[in-house]
């Protein structure tokens, strides 16, 4: 989990998580039940205001089953989606490309600060409407890339 680049943090961005397929493999992630969460976190240290989060799709999730869904909100332990809202990330949904500060804490509150240390948590969740059952171990491509601003108060 690397800090960026300066020119990325002239941007604004800080911080980067990227998540592809393989992070769900059962050698990776375990053995998930079908239509199981999975739930992965970046460490926010105290101190901190995170006022940014965006994702890239660079490649969509696709799986060796009859999965047609995957979604993924980011949040924290307060509020599960405060940093973005349902994003659609399979190939046979309409997936997002670039998406940004959609949650209530910065589409509302210009960010959260962070007093204590706690973590975004992102969670990625199958078959959200359509009724296919699948665990995310049958993903069999798709890589996102997180980004967020993270600005140290101390």
């Amino acid at each position: 989990m690397p800090k960026l680049t300066v020119n990325e943090s002239a941007f604004g961005m800080t911080d980067e998580l990227v998540i592809d397929f393989t992070a769900f493999s059962v050698a990776n992630a375990g053995t998930l039940a079908d239509n199981a969460t999975k739930t992965f976190t970046y460490a926010i240290p105290a101190g901190t205001m995170v006022t940014d989060v965006s994702a890239y799709l660079v490649t969509a999730f696709d799986d060796s089953g009859g999965g047609d869904e995957l979604n993924v909100i980011v949040g924290d332990g307060s509020d599960d989606d405060g940093f973005l809202t349902t994003a659609a990330l399979h190939v046979d949904q309409t997936e997002i490309t670039y998406v940004a500060d959609t949650g209530a804490y910065i589409d509302n509150e210009n960010g959260k600060v962070y007093t204590v240390a706690d973590t975004i948590d992102l969670k990625f969740t199958p078959n959200v409407s359509t009724g296919t059952d699948y665990s995310l171990n049958e993903l069999t491509a798709g890589q996102v890339k997180f980004k967020f601003r993270l600005v140290s108060l101390a």
